[in-house]
């Protein structure tokens, strides 16, 4: 039978949903002819666009290499791997449900009166359910059915379709392919099958919690142990969409449904290369500068007085008093070597010669900040309790920040299954991780001597306490006492003192998933190095044939071909054409500055305010390069200057957010653009062009500061708030540590 969620709104964006959807259409699965072998079906070079990046992926007999590049075709980061085929089961793929076939759909904050909606007996056109082709949505202006009237007024829509299945299909080759925002629920024939892993729902209460979910492409879910819920003739399948909450600037909910061939692989032997510290910084081992002394671990909860006795009025404990000693795992003072002094001989090992230096007792670590850190001896399991508590006590000192996450200790990096103490994002603070997560908002960025103690407790929360103030996250009362704290360890790498190991322990595990073909694309779902459930979007996802008409159109546009550019248009390539998550060839050939292939694009009628990725112009595309000629190009050929993007930002956010001075000056000078507009959370461009700056780096940050300096030369108004956190540019520059903008600032 049908599945209904009642769900309550309470301050925490808990959202009240009842769950009918469902969806009816047929289409006849055409007969299977002898598929070409998996790898031949494979091989070749693919490409994804996700974001302001795209991918291309060369597949070949035993081997994987993916290059990643910004929008503007500049390589950041490449990927290689040793590639095994396991397996192939169902022959070629077939598309049963295509996308932008046509559904029932009932919206309008309406709901199903009761679960009927999910199973093949309900009449959808006699009880009032409108068609209409997938995807529904609104906010992305790539929609096909619009929900105009969503925003602020309801949370769920319902769609459902009939489609047929021939005798002897192979019904665990199923599988949903689903782009979506935010989150959804699947029924198919009565019965309810499951939801989004953003979706959580408290089955004494019915309360829904939503994550948030951008739409960045579908994403594919096998049905295969589902497989008894179909059948053989005649199907339904019906989808609630559920969006996060009622002031959302968008949802989608665009789904489909494929059958057949699959081959499964295993990806070894992974390396990387980065090319810029932009994407570098997440897979470095964020290595602390500066020192760690007296750092001690225990397989309990240390109580408020406990803590107390370890801080000491400021002076801290050389050595474990007798009351404290229960359930010491280790003690390591580095008072000049890396042994394990609490007798459980969990001796650390140095990495790249560590050095000491005086600390708080005796000697510390000094970590020099690129690639010396300390792991601990033992087993991996030793330090994640089986009761689910642990406490971690240490002093340091901090020499330079010039990383995000720094890392004092760290157990892996797997979200909340490891546990880890360090630098807050780019911050001054301190952070923990432990099943919950912590933050104390005290800078500690002075070169003394600190004291942090961290712990997680099962049953109730994390707590983190810097010099002895406390900054806590307890689980809420009704959730507390399912709260299982550290959970066992999962990947076998021990703690490393002064860094966070994610790079090595992520690339030491095999890729495994599937490769899924599809009429003229490749779906890709990795089943493996996924976090909190659901796809990976790195490493899933669905890619098309580099020499598709439509991809080489984009490509040559960006490269600057107009030879390949005017071929393609000849051959009938529509000027418009996106690919899913991209940009416009127009706007692709702003950003090179390539006036002759615009030229010829706009020959070729095409629009010069057409939207695509995130409802993008080609002018709001092209403000974000430094070509001027490109933007004067398009404003003489009918571009408005005044078309805000699906954040409502205009073309001065885009040239701040991007750190282009020259075409700022331009947009705020001849384009006459008012520097103090503001985006649909308030921010102006002064708020973006901070945005992007990067503490600690001044090379990157000096377009970005031309920017700031072009901007309040022109008049923008530094007292505008805006933001998630309703910050003026003062504040921002203020918690982010950017002192020659705060001195900009105070000077106006």
């Amino acid at each position: 039978m049908g599945f209904l969620f009642k769900v309550m709104k309470t301050q925490k964006k808990l959202i009240k949903l009842l769950v009918p959807v469902w969806l009816v259409a047929s289409t006849q699965l055409g007969k299977a002819e002898d598929p070409p072998d998996m790898l031949e079906q494979v091989s070749g070079d693919w490409i994804i666009y996700r974001g302001d990046q795209y991918e291309i992926k060369r597949i070949s007999s035993g081997k994987v290499h993916s290059s990643f590049y910004d929008w503007k075709g500049n390589l950041r980061n490449e990927r290689t791997s040793d590639l095994k085929l396991n397996s192939s089961t169902g022959g070629e793929s077939k598309t049963i449900i295509e996308q932008g076939s046509e559904w029932h759909y009932l919206a309008g904050g309406k709901t199903p009166e009761d679960s009927s909606w999910t199973g093949l007996s309900f009449a959808a056109k006699k009880a009032g359910w409108k068609t209409g082709k997938a995807g529904f949505g609104y906010g992305d202006d790539d929609d096909e059915t619009v929900l105009d009237d969503m925003e602020s007024k309801y949370l769920s829509v319902f769609i459902r379709r009939e489609f047929e299945l021939p005798e002897k299909a192979e019904l665990k080759g199923l599988g949903l392919l689903i782009n979506y925002d935010d989150a959804f629920v699947l029924h198919a024939n009565g019965r309810r099958l499951f939801h989004s892993s953003n979706l959580t729902v408290d089955e004494k209460t019915g309360e829904v919690t939503v994550g948030n979910h951008e739409a960045n492409g579908a994403e594919f879910f096998s049905l295969s142990e589902y497989a008894s819920a179909f059948r053989t003739g005649k199907n339904v399948i019906a989808i609630q969409g559920i969006n996060t909450k009622l002031d959302s600037t968008d949802f989608t909910l665009d789904p489909q449904v494929m059958m057949g061939g699959t081959g499964s692989f295993v990806e070894t032997n992974r390396k990387e290369r980065h090319e810029s510290f932009l994407t570098d910084h997440f897979f470095k081992d964020r290595v602390w500068d500066g020192k760690i002394d007296n750092l001690q671990i225990w397989g309990r909860a240390f109580n408020a007085d406990e803590v107390v006795a370890l801080w000491n009025k400021g002076k801290g404990t050389a050595q474990v008093p007798e009351n404290l000693a229960d359930g010491l795992i280790g003690h390591w003072p580095f008072d000049g070597d890396f042994k394990d002094s609490s007798g459980n001989d969990r001796h650390g090992t140095g990495k790249n010669s560590p050095g000491f230096a005086k600390g708080q007792f005796g000697q510390a670590l000094d970590l020099n900040g690129e690639n010396q850190y300390v792991t601990l001896g033992g087993k991996a399991a030793d330090y994640t309790p089986a009761g689910g508590s642990i406490t971690v006590s240490l002093w340091f000192s901090v020499d330079e920040f010039d990383k995000r996450w720094q890392t004092l200790v760290a157990l892996g990096d797997a979200g909340w299954s490891d546990w880890r103490i360090h630098r807050f994002g780019l911050s001054d603070n301190m952070g923990f991780v432990g099943g919950r997560w912590a933050r104390n908002n005290a800078s500690i960025l002075d070169g003394k001597m600190h004291h942090i103690v961290a712990i997680t407790e099962k049953g109730k929360g994390a707590r983190l306490f810097l010099d002895n103030t406390l900054a806590s996250n307890n689980a809420p009362n009704n959730q507390a006492s399912s709260f299982a704290g550290i959970l066992p360890d999962e990947d076998g790498w021990l703690p490393a003192v002064g860094a966070n190991l994610q790079r090595h322990i992520g690339l030491s595990k095999p890729l495994e998933g599937e490769f899924i073909p599809m009429q003229d694309s490749l779906r890709i779902v990795a089943t493996s190095l996924t976090q909190g459930g659901g796809n990976n979007n790195s490493f899933s996802g669905v890619y098309r044939k580099v020499d598709h008409p439509e991809e080489a159109l984009l490509l040559a546009a960006r490269s600057g071909d107009k030879k390949k550019v005017a071929e393609l248009l000849k051959a009938g390539v529509s000027p418009d054409t996106a690919s899913r998550n991209s940009y416009g060839a127009l706007g692709y050939a702003g950003i090179g500055g390539h006036l002759e292939i615009m030229k010829l694009l706009i020959a070729h009628k095409a629009d010069v305010n057409r939207r695509a990725r995130f409802m993008k112009t080609p002018l709001n595309v092209t403000a974000g390069s430094s070509h001027i000629a490109s933007a004067k190009l398009l404003l003489a050929n009918g571009a408005e200057v005044g078309l805000a993007n699906g954040n409502g930002a205009f073309v001065t956010h885009e040239s701040a957010f991007w750190g282009q001075p020259e075409m700022l000056e331009f947009l705020l000078t001849e384009a006459k653009v008012d520097p103090n507009l503001r985006s649909k959370n308030g921010q102006t461009a002064l708020h973006y062009a901070m945005w992007k700056m990067v503490r600690g780096n001044d090379e990157f940050n000096k377009p970005y500061l031309k920017c700031i300096q072009l901007l309040l030369k022109h008049g923008t108004n530094p007292d505008l708030r805006g933001g998630n956190n309703n910050r003026t540019p003062l504040e921002m520059a203020l918690n982010n540590g950017f002192s020659d903008v705060v001195a900009l600032l105070k000077a106006q």
